[in-house]
């Protein structure tokens, strides 16, 4: 009779902390989506370009937006202090398209060596 209870004790502890562990895991999860939210990129008036800077974990990414028309040009171009950071879209340190769908258009910003500050110019004309 004796010898099941500190079983039993145990497994309920065991339970306990698989059920906390699993709570903080979901909260990293969703604290780590909400950290990666795409932000928008704001023209100042009257202007076709803005420039963005940032830093960017190693081997994280960084997503941006900005909003555009059927036909304009959509041109980006990163730099950064390591050298390890290109647009995901292109692989490159630049990438440019003719937008054939009118709204928002994305770019990543990602990070191929150790954390790093990078500045990331977006050009829509």
């Amino acid at each position: 009779m004796f010898t099941d209870a500190p079983t039993r004790i145990y497994a309920g502890i065991a339970m306990s902390n698989i059920s906390k562990f699993l709570a903080l895991i979901t909260i990293a999860a969703f604290l780590n989506a909400a950290a990666m939210a795409d932000t928008r990129i704001r023209f100042a008036k009257g202007r076709t370009s803005a420039t963005v800077t940032g830093r960017v974990a190693t081997g994280g990414r960084v997503c941006y937006f900005a909003g555009a028309r059927v036909g304009q040009q959509f041109t980006a171009t990163v730099s950064s202090k390591s050298g390890k950071v290109v647009i995901f879209e292109s692989g490159e340190t630049s990438y440019a398209y003719e937008v054939d769908q009118k709204g928002d258009q994305s770019v990543c910003v990602d990070n191929i060596g150790r954390a790093t500050t990078y500045s990331l110019t977006v050009s829509i004309k």
